[in-house]
């Protein structure tokens, strides 16, 4: 694994672990198993590393979402996928969720705060672009506002993963799942038949 990449790792588990302010730049060095000059090479500051962290996770999640708005897979199909790797980004890494979660608001600069909102109405535009598409296709969505429907749906997904992580108990990811996809596609599609 290549030393930024081992960073980044070290830097998900230290903030998520310690909160942001608590996060020190040694902390994650010694974790990385990396030199400090190494550390600061990469990564000029802690606010510049905890955006490249949250970023890296959105961006995935932008990435797949986009194939899946590229594909020919019929709409029901496109929500489910896009569901399914929301999903996975949050409870594959209970690490980084913490931070999305938990330290994305908690006194982040506010350039890089602005940075992170940027990237997240980015993904919400993704998301309206499918919802347009299956307004266009056959009426197959709600005349919704698609803005609206995709904040919603990020909410909706966010929210329930948060839930879910401290529930874990009471639910089964396949739970989760089935009613994540009921919620929105219920509220969104006009017949899933």
């Amino acid at each position: 694994m290549l030393s930024k990449d081992k960073i980044i790792q070290a830097a998900i588990e230290v903030f998520s672990e310690n909160g942001y302010h608590r996060a020190s730049m040694d902390e994650i060095a010694a974790r990385a198993q990396v030199a400090k000059g190494t550390l600061y090479y990469n990564f000029p500051g802690k606010s510049q590393l905890f955006k490249t962290v949250v970023k890296q996770g959105i961006e995935e999640i932008m990435q797949q979402t986009e194939a899946e708005l590229n594909s020919s897979l019929p709409m029901k199909e496109k929500m489910e996928r896009v569901i399914g790797h929301h999903l996975n980004l949050f409870l594959e890494s209970r690490h980084f969720s913490h931070i999305v979660f938990n330290e994305i608001s908690n006194g982040i600069e506010q350039d890089v705060l602005d940075e992170l909102k940027e990237m997240k109405r980015t993904y919400i535009s993704f998301l309206a672009g499918m919802i347009k598409e299956g307004q266009c296709e056959e009426n197959l969505c709600r005349d919704v506002d698609p803005n609206l429907a995709a904040a919603s749906i990020v909410g909706t997904l966010e929210s329930t993963c948060n839930y879910y992580l401290s529930h874990q108990d009471m639910y089964s990811r396949e739970d989760l799942e089935r009613f994540a996809f009921t919620m929105i596609t219920q509220g969104l599609f006009i017949s899933l038949d």
